[in-house]
């Protein structure tokens, strides 16, 4: 087994902020990728799990950004998930076309519940959806609204996914705050369990 390193990279750096981007990564693995498009201040707590995960399991990778901005880093640092290119993103080129088997994307979500989405087909995203509803104390369910469901082609969950169909998780403020730890465990035994 080739050995994960952590890479980070600075995207972008202005007067007040920066963005950086990082990748957890062996080169090779194609079985498990992690992402968080918008962490740091962007969507608090994302990153921080997406990394969390993939370096508690063997074959798992990370794809994450840290945005920082004294400005509001959610305003200067949140592109739409169908706008993240690797042309922008070097680290994320790397991975792009390696065509992982289970893609799963952590955002951040403002209400306080979790919406399970992504191009992944209904009996998955309900299997997950029942899954941490039994676990997390907020309300969990199948994102129906297309601004939250992920199922967009362009959406680079979907796309980094060898069938074109990525697993979206919209985590409210309890679910990346004072559960954060639970949802890591219920998200590690879906795994375990055989998720996609």
């Amino acid at each position: 087994m080739v050995r994960r390193r952590l890479t980070t990279r600075p995207v972008e750096v202005t007067p007040t902020g920066h963005l950086v981007e990082l990748l957890y990564d062996d080169g090779e693995t194609e079985r498990l990728l992690f992402c968080a498009g918008h962490g740091g201040d962007v969507e608090p707590g994302t990153a921080e799990l997406g990394l969390e995960l993939a370096t508690g399991h063997e074959t798992a990778a990370c794809w994450a950004t840290l945005g920082h901005e004294s400005g509001g880093a959610f305003d200067s640092w949140h592109p739409p998930s169908t706008s993240i290119s690797p042309a922008e993103y070097p680290l994320l080129d790397r991975i792009a076309d390696r065509g992982f088997q289970t893609v799963v994307s952590i955002h951040g979500l403002a209400d306080d519940e979790i919406l399970v989405g992504g191009a992944v087909d209904e009996t998955t995203k309900t299997r997950v959806a029942r899954h941490l509803d039994a676990d997390i104390s907020v309300p969990v369910t199948v994102a129906s609204d297309d601004r939250y469901a992920g199922t967009h082609p362009g959406n680079f969950v979907n796309w980094l996914a060898a069938a074109d169909a990525g697993l979206q998780l919209e985590l409210g403020p309890t679910a990346r705050g004072p559960e954060a730890d639970t949802l890591e465990r219920s998200v590690r035994s879906l795994l375990d369990a055989g998720l996609p």
